[in-house]
C-alpha cells in the first residue's frame, strides 16, 4: 500500500471529483490524526509542537504521534497499516 495526496495542486472541487471512494475528506477539526516522524533529531520537537498548536482549534486526545524507527529506512509495512486502518489523515515531517 502506498500512501498518496492524490489532490495535490488540484482544485478542491476537481480533487473531489477524482476520489476513487465516497468518504467525506479530512475534518482535520476532529478526525483521528497520525504525526509521523522520520525520527531525525528535531522532528519529534516539531511534531510534537505541531500538535500542541492544533490544540487551540481541535481536540488533540485522537492525535497520535507515530515513528520510523530509523531515518535512514523506509516506513515498516506494520506502520503504513496502522496509519491506514485508524487514522484519517497524517502529517508527515522531517527536522534535522
Amino acid at each position: 500500500m502506498r500512501i498518496i495526496n492524490p489532490s495535490f495542486a488540484l482544485q478542491p472541487q476537481l480533487a473531489a471529483a477524482n476520489r476513487s471512494d465516497d468518504r467525506a475528506p479530512v475534518d482535520w477539526s476532529k478526525d483521528p490524526i497520525a504525526i509521523i516522524s522520520n525520527s531525525k533529531a528535531n522532528a519529534q520537537a516539531l511534531l510534537e509542537g505541531l500538535k500542541g498548536l492544533m490544540g487551540d482549534f481541535r481536540p488533540t486526545d485522537n492525535i497520535d504521534y507515530l515513528y520510523k524507527n530509523s531515518a535512514a529506512r523506509p516506513a515498516p509495512p506494520e506502520l503504513i497499516d496502522q496509519v491506514a486502518k485508524n487514522y484519517r489523515g497524517a502529517i508527515l515531517a522531517l527536522a534535522d
